[in-house]
C-alpha cells in the first residue's frame, strides 16, 4: 500500500491549472479544453510502505499541449531540480500532473459525453501511453526500492450542476464538483523494477492501464501499479454546497458567468 498526501495548497494548484487549460484560449490555439502538466514536489519518507507529501506544483508552461496530448521539455525538468535543490529538504521532485479534458459534444463515436460515460467507462484512468511514459523513468529512491508518482485530472463541463456523486470511487480516485464542472482526480504510484524480477501478481497489474509486459524484454525497468490512497483533508471537507458559477464551452469558445449572477442553489457563505 503507498500512500500519497496532497496539501490544500497544492489541490488549489492543481485545480486552478486544469481549469485554465480547459476553459480559457492559449496563444495560437484554435481550440479550448487542452491538456496541462506539472511537476509535483514535497518530501518522501526514507523507509518502507512508500508515502510522499505533495506540497508544491510547477505548471510546464513550456508544454506542447493539445486536446489529447501534452508533452515536455527534459531541459525544464533539469533546470527546475536544481532551483529546487537550493531550496533544500521538502522539495523534492516527486513526479508528474496532467489532465484529460472532455466536451459533451466531442465524441467521435457522436455519442455526447456525460459525467455517467466517463464514470462507466472509466475515462478518468491513466491511458496506456500515460502509463508508457513512466518506463524506464524512476523519480524517487526509497532504499533499494525505486518509484514515480502520477496524478491525472479529468475535467468536464455538465449542462447543469449535479454533486450527488461527489466523493471518493475509489482510494486512488475522487469525484468532485465546482458548479456544472466535474473533476475526477486520481493518484498512481508505481514501483520501478526489472522485468525478470515481477511476481506473477505484479506482471497481471502491469496490464491494468493497458500495457501487456510481453512487449518488454527482461532487462526493461517496468512501472508496476501499486495499491495507492489519496490523502487530502481539503478532499474530505469538499466542495459540497459551496456555490460557483457556471461554464459554458464548446469547440473553440467558452463563456463563465460568476456565483453571484448563476448560483440558485442553497450553498455555504464565508
Amino acid at each position: 500500500m503507498a500512500t500519497i498526501s496532497i496539501s490544500k495548497s497544492a489541490i488549489f494548484e492543481l485545480i486552478m491549472a486544469a481549469l485554465e487549460a480547459y476553459a480559457i484560449k492559449h496563444d495560437r490555439e484554435s481550440k479550448v479544453a487542452i491538456e496541462t502538466f506539472a511537476h509535483l514536489w514535497g518530501s518522501h519518507n526514507k523507509r518502507l510502505p512508500f508515502k510522499c507529501n505533495v506540497e508544491h506544483i510547477s505548471v510546464e508552461t513550456s508544454a506542447k499541449r493539445r486536446r489529447d496530448s501534452v508533452s515536455s521539455q527534459y531541459i525544464s525538468l533539469d533546470l527546475k531540480k536544481d532551483v529546487a535543490r537550493v531550496f533544500g529538504e521538502g522539495y523534492n521532485h516527486l513526479g508528474n500532473f496532467h489532465t484529460h479534458p472532455y466536451l459533451k459534444d466531442e465524441d467521435k463515436k457522436n455519442n455526447k459525453y456525460t459525467a455517467n460515460k466517463i464514470r462507466t467507462e472509466k475515462l478518468f484512468n491513466f491511458s496506456d501511453q500515460d502509463h508508457l511514459s513512466e518506463i524506464n523513468e524512476p523519480t524517487i529512491e526509497v532504499g533499494k526500492h525505486s518509484f514515480s508518482v502520477a496524478l491525472v485530472m479529468t475535467v468536464f463541463s455538465m449542462e447543469r450542476a449535479d454533486d450527488r456523486a461527489d466523493g471518493y470511487i475509489d482510494s486512488n480516485l475522487y469525484e468532485l464538483s465546482l458548479g456544472n464542472i466535474k473533476l475526477w482526480l486520481k493518484a498512481q504510484v508505481f514501483e520501478h523494477k526489472k522485468k525478470s524480477c515481477l511476481s506473477d501478481d505484479e506482471l497481471n497489474n502491469f496490464s491494468i492501464y493497458g500495457l501487456d509486459a510481453s512487449d518488454y524484454d527482461d532487462h526493461d525497468t517496468l512501472p508496476v501499479p501499486v495499491t495507492t490512497d489519496i490523502d487530502c483533508d481539503f478532499l474530505y471537507s469538499g466542495t459540497y454546497l459551496e456555490g460557483f458559477g457556471r461554464l459554458e464551452i464548446d469547440d473553440t469558445e467558452s463563456t463563465y458567468k460568476d456565483t453571484k449572477s448563476t448560483e440558485k442553489r442553497f450553498y455555504h457563505t464565508v
